[in-house]
């Protein structure tokens, strides 16, 4: 669904999208898809606050286990979470 606000960030604001991810640098001439975001049928989820995840996860492991697309879902994360605390690179692959 449309959404007006705008994205959370951007590839100049987020130091974990790589550059084989990072759309603008690679080309695309257009910017109208970051003004789109996913909207569930009949559900509503909130925008998450990067502070309040920050808080309940404080002092808690976590350990994300996937392929690329799970890749993709920790460095939203962390771009969404970069706006509060600023992370060192610390994705491991193998």
């Amino acid at each position: 669904m449309a959404d007006t606000s705008g994205p959370r960030y951007t590839n100049e604001s987020c130091q974990v999208i790589e550059s084989h991810q990072n759309c603008m640098k690679n080309g695309r001439p257009d910017s109208g898809y970051l003004y789109w975001r996913w909207h569930p049928k009949d559900c509503e989820i909130p925008r998450l606050s990067p502070q309040r995840f920050l808080n309940l996860m404080r002092n808690k492991s976590w350990a994300f286990i996937g392929d690329s697309i799970s890749r993709n879902h920790v460095q939203s994360l962390l771009c969404i979470l970069s706006q509060v605390k600023l992370f060192l690179k610390f994705i491991q692959t193998k």
